[in-house]
C-alpha cells in the first residue's frame, strides 16, 4: 500500500476517534516558570487572551500576522513574565504593529508580525530570545508553549502549558494537509499523536530549541485531532525582523 495513502487512513481514523480521547487536546504539562520569561500573552482590551508571542528585543514581540491583522494597537495589550495569567506578570500597551508586507491571509504565507510596546521590558523578569541559526531537520525536538484551549470549544487557558514535539516529515505533511493549504518551505510541521498539539489561543506562540526561537504557531486543523500543526519558520525572516526592530 502507498505510504501516503496509509498515512491518510491513519490520520482519518485518529480524527474519527477524537471524541473518545481523554487527554487534554493541548497535551503536555504545566509550563516551568522560566517559560514565562520570554512568552507574551496578547490580549484584547477586556483582558481576554487571544494569541501568543515572543520577546525579541527590549521593546518588541514577534507573533503571527493573522493574530493582529486589522487590529488597532490601542486595543491590544501584552502580558509578559508569567505562566499564570491570574497573577504576576507585567502588562504593556502597544504602540505599533508591523505585519509582513507579503502576508497572505488565505495561504498563510509570511504569517509573521512584529509588535512594539510602549516602554521597555524589565530584564529582571523577562528574557530576550535569540534566533536558532541552524536548519531544522525531521525528528528534531522543539518545545511549544502556550495558553491555548484544551478542547475545541473551550476557552483559552489561564495557565501556560508546554509540549515537546518532533519536527514532522515535510513532504508527508504537505500530503496530509493538501486539502487545507499548501505547506511551503517557509513553514514546518510538528506531529506526535491525537490529543497533543495546538488549539485556539496558541497561534503566534513560540516554538523553541536550545532556548532559541525556531518558529511561530501558524495554522492547522484544530484541535489536536490527528493532523500535523503548521508553523512559520523563523530563519527565513530574521533579516525582516531585525529591520523592524532596529
Amino acid at each position: 500500500m502507498n505510504f501516503q495513502v496509509l498515512l491518510l487512513m491513519i490520520l482519518t481514523l485518529c480524527a474519527a476517534r477524537i471524541s473518545a480521547a481523554t487527554v487534554r487536546l493541548v497535551g503536555g504539562k504545566d509550563a516551568p516558570t522560566h517559560f514565562g520569561r520570554f512568552h507574551a500573552s496578547l490580549q484584547n482590551f477586556t483582558g481576554h487572551h487571544v494569541c501568543g508571542g515572543v520577546i525579541v528585543s527590549h521593546h518588541h514581540i514577534v507573533t503571527a500576522a493573522h493574530c493582529v491583522l486589522g487590529a488597532e494597537p490601542q486595543y491590544i495589550k501584552a502580558v509578559v513574565g508569567t505562566t499564570n495569567l491570574d497573577y504576576g506578570g507585567q502588562q504593556y500597551d502597544v504602540s505599533s504593529i508591523y505585519i509582513h508586507d507579503e502576508y497572505n491571509i488565505t495561504s498563510r504565507i509570511n504569517d509573521i508580525a512584529v509588535i512594539k510596546v510602549i516602554g521597555q521590558f524589565n530584564l529582571r523578569y523577562v528574557d530576550i530570545l535569540t534566533f536558532y541559526e541552524n536548519e531544522l531537520e525531521e525528528g528534531d525536538h522543539v518545545i511549544l508553549s502556550g495558553f491555548g484551549a484544551e478542547m475545541p470549544n473551550g476557552e483559552s487557558s489561564r495557565t501556560m502549558h508546554v509540549l515537546n514535539l518532533p519536527v514532522f516529515n515535510q513532504e508527508t505533511c504537505r500530503y496530509a494537509m493538501r486539502y487545507s493549504r499548501e505547506v511551503t518551505d517557509t513553514m514546518f510541521c510538528t506531529f506526535t499523536q491525537i490529543g497533543e498539539g495546538t488549539c485556539h489561543g496558541d497561534s503566534g506562540g513560540p516554538l523553541i530549541k536550545n532556548y532559541q526561537l525556531v518558529g511561530l504557531v501558524s495554522w492547522g486543523i484544530p484541535c489536536a485531532v490527528g493532523f500535523p500543526d503548521v508553523h512559520t519558520r523563523i530563519r527565513p525572516y530574521v533579516s525582516w525582523i531585525e529591520e523592524q526592530i532596529k
